[in-house]
């Protein structure tokens, strides 16, 4: 039996997911690495958000009791609410790759050919799934169960767990916030720790990109720092281990000698082939990604930007620094924000906790009332688009697999052919069956070839003749009407139908 699977109407069949417990773990462990390192009282404001930035993305929950059980009870909720699909990276660059590790079969794309993606967070995907096989548990049920993101910081809290987008922050993202609480802030510059390096170093080898936020704190640091011998032995030890264990981990698994970071910036930067997935425009990260990420969150950090830049020149320049160095690169992601959301939520959660602290003391006024309709302004919008994303947008793709995966139980030897964008639902991971698969690919011109057309593009303009050639079917055979099969009644045709010239 083939199968052939083309776009169509998302079908209402349920496939619980959770893309959240990696961050679930991540955030839990944040709290047991280090008690907050307290200012004392009197220091002026920026000293004050240098306290929430230490505080807030869950370190601070060692100092209180009932947080930790929030954020514990969010992220425990958040898993039957992700159910939809987000962008391709989340399998692609993951659990397809550790699938492929784990039980060597399965499908990687051109960017493990080419070496421009690191070993190392697959990896742990890898193990995991690994560990399941030899508990016998690796059915494809459990492996798409993706394991994967004071007043002041409990404002940083609060807007932190509240946003749409948590659900899908990467690792790499934790990694920073970790390296965000431990860098020399400015009552601390004098310190020769460079020990925040180590998270900036892991989240590196997760995605180069990582590094652009602490270029300018580790170079401020250097600067400001009275012992600088001593400072860059520091830098240049933590720094030569880092590299040494991420080329040789990825040096082993491609067989050769891989600097992935060089490959990663000669294919996005020098080559400029990442625009092969669109261009935006230059202002993008600040007129639309910012706003989509942040939701309402941005209304006070764009108040607390203007009517005190000063109070903020700690964080202010890394993240307009970040967003200058994104914002020259021609291909733009939602995504590619999440490292600076830590920054941009400290500075919202700073910005509420002060104007609240004002209004009470100046009117008197401490009542509640006051700080449950900013919360609850903060709470409808996102948990509605939280409902909505989670549940209801884009999650074709997934149950799609779902129903794929029903129908190769029945027909282990079926054959199934993807006729729609590139990427549009996860592979191997999420049928654990090595069964025959194709796509439509979308690799960029890597041979710089004249009027190059990848797969996809020659598919979409010429559907026929595409499939003549590669299925050596006549253009006949697909003329005449699919017998689509029914979910159940009432409920969208499932775009899934049997090809019985292929």
């Amino acid at each position: 039996m083939q199968y052939l699977v083309t776009p169509g109407p998302p079908p209402p069949h349920s496939l619980i997911t959770a893309s959240t417990l990696c961050i679930f773990m991540g955030r839990s462990l944040l709290v047991l690495l280090r008690r907050p390192r307290l200012h004392q009282a009197g220091r002026d404001g920026a000293d004050t958000l240098t306290n929430a930035l230490c505080q807030s993305s869950s370190i601070a929950l060692a100092m209180y009791e009932w947080p930790l059980l929030v954020v514990l009870a969010v992220r425990v909720a958040s898993v039957p609410l992700v159910q939809t699909w987000f962008v391709p990276d989340e399998y692609w660059q993951a659990t397809e790759v550790a699938h492929a590790m784990a039980f060597r079969y399965g499908y990687k794309t051109w960017e493990w050919r080419e070496g421009i993606r690191g070993a190392l967070y697959p990896a742990s995907f890898a193990a995991l799934f690994k560990v399941m096989f030899f508990l016998g548990a690796d059915t494809p049920a459990l492996l798409c169960f993706s394991w994967m993101d004071s007043s002041v910081p409990f404002y940083s809290l609060v807007l932190e767990l509240l946003r749409p987008t948590h659900s899908h922050l990467l690792c790499g993202t934790v990694l920073l916030a970790v390296a965000f609480s431990h860098y020399p802030w400015r009552r601390e510059r004098d310190s020769p720790s460079a020990k925040y390096l180590w998270p900036v170093g892991l989240a590196c080898a997760i995605r180069p990109t990582a590094a652009v936020p602490f270029l300018p704190l580790a170079v401020r640091h250097l600067c400001h720092s009275s012992c600088r011998g001593r400072l860059l032995l520091h830098y240049s030890l933590i720094t030569t281990v880092i590299v040494a264990v991420t080329v040789g981990v990825d040096s082993w698994y491609y067989g050769e000698l891989v600097v992935v970071p060089w490959r990663f910036v000669h294919f996005n930067v020098v080559t400029g082939l990442s625009s092969h997935y669109g261009i935006l425009p230059w202002h993008w990260y600040l007129s639309q990604g910012l706003p989509a990420t942040l939701t309402t969150h941005v209304l006070p950090l764009v108040a607390a930007l203007v009517s005190q830049p000063s109070r903020h020149r700690d964080l202010l320049p890394v993240i307009l620094w970040s967003l200058l160095v994104y914002s020259c690169l021609g291909h733009k992601e939602f995504r590619f924000l999440l490292p600076l959301l830590p920054l941009c939520l400290c500075i919202a959660g700073d910005h509420i906790a002060f104007h609240l602290a004002a209004h009470a003391k100046k009117t008197g006024d401490s009542s509640r009332l006051r700080r449950t309709v900013v919360f609850l302004v903060l709470l409808i919008p996102n948990l509605t688009a939280l409902v909505y994303l989670g549940l209801i947008h884009q999650r074709g793709p997934l149950d799609t697999m779902q129903i794929l995966r029903q129908e190769i139980e029945v027909n282990p030897r079926a054959s199934i052919l993807f006729l729609m964008p590139c990427h549009s639902t996860p592979y191997y991971s999420h049928l654990h069956s090595n069964v025959t698969m194709r796509f439509l690919t979308c690799e960029p011109n890597l041979k710089f070839e004249a009027h190059y057309m990848d797969e996809a593009d020659l598919f979409e303009k010429d559907p026929h003749a595409w499939l003549q050639q590669e299925l050596g079917a006549s253009s006949q055979s697909f003329q005449r009407p699919f017998q689509p099969v029914k979910m159940k009644e009432g409920t969208w045709e499932r775009k899934i139908m049997g090809l019985e010239t292929w």
